[in-house]
């Protein structure tokens, strides 16, 4: 009986031992992969929320998306598109990402948390969603031509007076 006793005993310790040490192991690897995690390096909200914006492509979109002004003010039969592109590096330069990158950082600062901006950083890093956010900025590319002739034809029927605006939102 008692060396019964004694071998269960020893087999309790083996098992606290073992369990032990799988237990610091895998402690190990959890702060070894909370190291190695790129947003657990990012340390204040407004490095993610920057990061935020990169990795979904906003930065890059916001002086595309700022091309629709030069658009709307260049009528759709102006072919010259040395003069569009010039004119859209002068938009980017004077009102682009660069002016305005600071308010973005702060729309996200005040709106999500230190854990939901980790979150969607996380997200925006994943394989599928890189592919969804590089169709839709090629979607826009692709449909520019289109997009131009679509504004170039609502300024002129408005302009023609085929369009009207109604009584209550004229000046």
């Amino acid at each position: 009986m008692l060396k019964l006793k004694v071998w269960y005993s020893r087999i309790f310790l083996v098992l606290c031992i073992l369990l032990t040490t799988c237990a610091a192991t895998s402690q190990q690897k959890t702060s070894k992969e909370v190291s190695e995690n790129p947003v657990t390096k990012i340390q204040s909200r407004r490095e993610l929320a920057r990061e935020v914006l990169r990795e979904t492509g906003i930065s890059q979109k916001y002086n595309l998306y700022l091309g629709n002004s030069v658009d709307l003010g260049l009528p759709f039969s102006t072919r010259n598109s040395k003069y569009r592109e010039w004119l859209q590096a002068v938009l980017a330069r004077e009102a682009g990402w660069a002016k305005i990158e600071d308010k973005y950082i702060a729309r996200l600062e005040a709106d999500f948390s230190e854990s939901e901006l980790k979150e969607l950083l996380n997200l925006s890093r994943q394989p599928l969603m890189k592919r969804l956010l590089q169709n839709e900025m090629q979607a826009y590319v692709d449909s520019s031509e289109e997009r131009r002739k679509l504004l170039s034809q609502v300024w002129d029927d408005y302009n023609s007076g085929k369009i009207n605006p109604p009584p209550e939102v004229m000046p």
